[in-house]
């Protein structure tokens, strides 16, 4: 039974089929017919509250007649040009007011009308935050540090650096009306009051060297967090004597202290409320960001955002937080260091000046740098690092992850979390989420990035991974259908099975084409893609683009995951190189890959939740793996070191690369941890347990006989990734070329089955020459630069070879044979024409196209031999080069759309003898209409558009 009509039947009512439980799909039924679950969906941005139930019912029918399985409501603050009227502002702002909530519940019925369901941001736009709810005392609370270098044995009085609350374009700017508010008169006092000096701490030692080359003295500028830099060299400080001063400071900085000879480093810390804002919320008052570290503020919040939506409401699947991105100077809590006491056994302020470095704390642009200051025992201060990022994640889990996964069970949802963004056990917080949801803004669409929600959802047992999809920075009008498809084949490579497109904005403003983008050009930046609408020429080419993430992610959703390698990962939060030290190769995981293995990274979480079945690793979620890998770390926790030794002496393939771990992660009981992780390590070594060079894993889990998912006869290309499932005895492999040039690579897979390429665009499926020897089976598809290649392996199916076709004409219709007419808008007003004869090329290059964004339609014809039609030929008519889809018309026959390359299409069907009529309908993007003479729009640049050819017909046939 179609698993949307059962959805509609069950909710009507209606009785299902009495005649039993209905067979698994095969996955050519999949591949046909997606279920719901399988297609794709988007982010569906909302003004506000300032919306209709009759719209949104017409904009889920458009979205289900498009081809989506349901969207994701995020209502925020529209930033559009003219700016809206106060009485819009009104309607925007009624956010989480009874009214609102009627909308969602509107909402929700429409999308089950329609088979669908819907996802509510829990919140207005991120992080989450807003509303009286959320005062200055419920606000994100950050600690920042001053230190001021003193020269002891002198006796003038000693003035100190004492950090001021962090200086942001927060909720309370003044470009707010709502901060004009009486009802928050107070509450930057509110905030002043909340200002408290947690610790004065004294060091001997010298100050940090900075990227610019300068060190601090004590005629420089002391050193505040708010004017945080990289380090090229950290300070050193000494900790055999560590002096608290907090009782000896005034509060004009003035310390009470005569310093004893040396070179001293005093530390102010400080902790504050910080004004961080919702980014564009919508809502009554101030969008303060809560205190992710206080239950009782994300209670308030749930009260206002979540609460009225009631149980079990109609039509929604789950609840959505985006990635945290908390903006604090350093993550704290009001109760931090007593909590800190009862979670890691000591004291941690006398060692707060180690916790200190940047671009790991970064809610934006995480990288790496070395911290502010480091021990004299140089592991001391990695130690406490260890201890106080562990400490920061089991807070944000205990006070805001698990209530809010509470709340949603009792509310009878779904969870679905980005982990990203935050100083967190990432993996274990992918894996928390019912669905665990990634980006592709991150590093363009890193396939390696990708893998850590993935990761997260193997190792717990999660069925889909979402992501958000077809994000780029400053591209809010040009991103094309041909990059969307490459991007969704990115996104399948990085293990993603869920995509949700970035975004539908409500009609809204239309007044003013092309209508509102949520994400539009403003002064402060250009914005962000995709304006997925029905105003965008492209949008004509989305069904064909959503059929084609449906069909794929239909056979990456069947059967189980084939990943052989569990890869250890240890760190708290993430970025590129971060356990590299700021190195971006990452040749580890590139380097298992190109040898055709898979991998998951495994947190000490998992690994500590896992057992064997076998000589396999089978996590709590119940993904199995042939042998554990540990990237050269120093510091593992005892626990995991023990479960090693258990599980290497078990018969679990354990390689150790570069080095194993030399000690225990933590302070407390250091040397007794030490101690018990040399042992522990010592007895899987005995067990079997090896250490290779970084250039030698793929060759060592080969000789160990570690099944590889495939192998690549000769070199593996430049950039490939790939993801595989294993559907009863068949296996499915999505093969990925994130190289530059087009490639045929041979690629051998295990057993003996043929295989077969499925072509998710047009839902063909095609045999593929397949040679077999030696227990395996090897094709060499051909893979275009930026696509995937779907393939199936049959075990029942022998070895073939498929007839090659020979080419046996052409026919080029000459680029002055074309005529012209247009329809759409110019420089964002309407403008048609009929051109007539203009010829093939570039828009940009006629003047009354130039800013030209619309339909082209060109037509042609050419007059065809008896000859061309005979049986056992194929015609295929290739456009060239093409801006930025095609609609291909023949004889009145109208044709698959193409949204990407090739742009190819077999026309043979079409054809007749003698002439035949071609009409070619090109749309390109926004871009070029929306380019302005003044203002941010002047900042957009004018791209290709139009059909460039040549364009021409190719007869090829089998002997």
């Amino acid at each position: 039974m179609n698993r949307r009509y059962l959805v509609i039947a069950l909710t009507a009512g209606l009785a299902a089929p009495a005649f039993g439980k209905s067979p698994e799909p095969t996955l050519e039924q999949l591949f046909k017919n997606p279920p719901q679950q399988a297609e794709p969906r988007v982010r569906w941005w909302w003004p506000g509250a300032d919306v209709t139930e009759e719209e949104l019912a017409r904009e889920i029918a458009m979205l289900d007649a498009a081809g989506f399985g349901g969207a994701e409501i995020q209502a925020l603050s529209p930033n559009t040009t003219p700016p809206i009227s106060p009485t819009d502002a009104a309607r925007v702002n009624l956010y989480a007011e009874p009214r609102f909530f009627e909308l969602v519940k509107a909402a929700g019925e429409a999308a089950r009308a329609h088979g669908m369901d819907l996802d509510y941001t829990f919140g207005s736009s991120w992080p989450s935050g807003g509303g009286f709810a959320i005062p200055p005392e419920k606000a994100l609370v950050e600690l920042t540090m001053a230190v001021t270098e003193v020269v002891g044995g002198q006796v003038d009085p000693i003035k100190v650096a004492v950090p001021d609350r962090t200086s942001r374009l927060g909720a309370l700017g003044a470009f707010d009306a709502r901060t004009r508010d009486p009802a928050v008169a107070d509450w930057k006092t509110r905030f002043d009051a909340l200002g408290k000096t947690v610790s004065v701490i004294a060091m001997r030692g010298t100050a940090p060297r900075f990227a610019e080359g300068e060190r601090a003295s004590p005629l420089s500028v002391p050193i505040k967090l708010t004017a945080l830099r990289d380090i090229t060299e950290p300070g050193k400080l000494e900790t055999d004597e560590v002096i608290n001063l907090t009782d000896k400071l005034a509060e004009d900085g003035s310390l009470d202290w005569k310093a004893p000879p040396g070179r001293w480093q005093v530390f102010v810390f400080r902790q504050y409320g910080s004004n961080m804002g919702a980014m564009g919320a919508a809502g009554q008052g101030p969008q303060l960001v809560l205190d992710h570290f206080d239950e009782s503020a994300f209670a308030a919040h749930a009260a206002r955002v979540g609460d009225p939506l009631g149980k079990n409401p109609v039509g929604i699947r789950s609840t959505f937080v985006d990635s945290l991105e908390l903006m604090q100077d350093l993550q704290w809590s009001k109760d931090f260091l007593p909590r800190f006491r009862e979670l890691r056994g000591y004291d941690l302020e006398p060692y707060l000046p180690f916790i200190v470095q940047p671009g790991w704390m970064a809610a934006w642009l995480e990288h790496y740098s070395p911290p502010y200051f480091e021990a004299d025992d140089r592991q001391l201060g990695e130690r406490v690092r260890e201890d106080y990022r562990q400490t920061v994640s089991d807070l944000l889990f205990e006070r805001f992850l698990e209530p809010w996964k509470e709340w949603n069970r009792q509310h009878g949802l779904a969870t679905k979390f980005q982990a990203h963004g935050g100083a967190l056990d990432q993996i274990r917080a992918y894996g928390f989420a019912d669905i665990p949801e990634t980006e592709d803004l991150v590093d363009g669409g890193d396939p390696l990035f990708m893998r850590l929600a993935r990761s997260g959802a193997h190792l717990y047992g999660r069925e889909l991974v979402s992501a958000e999809s077809l994000v780029w920075k400053d591209r809010p009008y040009d991103v094309t259908p041909d990059e969307m498809r490459e991007r969704l084949d990115l996104l399948f490579a990085g293990g993603v099975n869920s995509v949700n497109l970035h975004g539908v904005p409500y009609r809204y403003a239309d007044d003013n084409w092309p209508g509102w983008h949520a994400f539009q050009p403003s002064p402060f930046a250009l914005g962000f893609s995709t304006m997925l609408t029905e105003t965008n020429p492209v949008w004509d080419g989305v069904p064909q683009l959503a059929h084609y993430a449906a069909r794929t992610q239909a056979l990456l959703q069947a059967g189980d995951p084939v990943v052989p390698v569990a890869l250890y990962y240890g760190d708290i939060g993430y970025y590129v190189g971060i356990e590299t030290k700021g190195a971006h190769d990452r040749p580890i995981e590139t380097g298992l890959l190109g040898a055709g293995y898979d991998y998951d990274r495994i947190n000490p979480d998992a690994l500590s939740s896992a057992r064997l079945q076998g000589t396999r690793l089978v996590s709590s979620g119940g993904q199995a793996y042939d042998v554990l890998v540990l990237p050269p770390v120093d510091g593992i926790p005892v626990e995991v070191a023990e479960q090693i030794a258990t599980f290497a002496t078990a018969g679990l393939p354990v390689f150790f690369i570069d080095h194993a771990p030399t000690r225990a992660t933590g302070l407390k009981d250091a040397a007794s941890g030490d101690c018990r992780v040399s042992n522990a390590l010592a007895v899987a070594v005995a067990a079997g347990a090896r250490t290779v060079a970084q250039a030698d894993i793929a060759s060592a889990l080969a000789v160990a006989k570690v099944p590889a998912n495939l192998a690549f006869v000769g070199e593996a290309p430049s950039g490939i990734a790939f993801v595989q499932r294993r559907d009863g005895d068949r296996t499915v492999t999505f093969l990925y070329n994130g190289g530059k040039t087009d490639i045929s690579p041979a690629v051998a897979f295990g057993g003996k089955g043929a295989l077969s390429q499925w072509d998710a665009m047009s839902g063909t499926i095609t045999p593929l020459a397949t040679t077999i020897g030696d227990g395996r089976a090897v094709v060499s598809p051909a893979i275009l630069a930026g696509q995937g290649a779907l393939l199936v392996q049959n075990p029942d199916t022998a070895a073939r070879k498929v007839a090659a076709s020979r080419p046996l004409g052409q026919i080029v219709i000459p680029a002055d044979a074309w005529k012209l007419a247009v329809d759409g808008h110019a420089a964002r007003e309407p403008f048609a024409a009929d051109l007539g004869k203009v010829g093939l090329g570039d828009w940009r290059e006629n003047e009354a196209l130039a800013r030209f964004s619309g339909i082209g339609r060109y037509s042609a014809a050419a007059d065809l031999s008896t000859a061309w039609l005979k049986p056992r030929r194929r015609v295929v008519l290739s456009l060239g080069d093409v801006h930025d889809m095609a609609r291909v018309t023949v004889n009145g026959v109208e044709l698959q759309p193409l949204v990407s390359r090739p742009w190819r299409l077999d026309v043979t069907s079409a054809l007749k003898p003698g002439r035949n009529e071609f009409q070619i309908e090109v749309r390109n993007v926004l871009e070029n209409a929306m380019i302005a003479d003044s203002g941010p729009y002047q900042k957009l640049a004018p791209i290709s558009a139009g059909l460039l050819g040549p364009v021409q017909l190719e007869l090829s046939g089998t002997k």
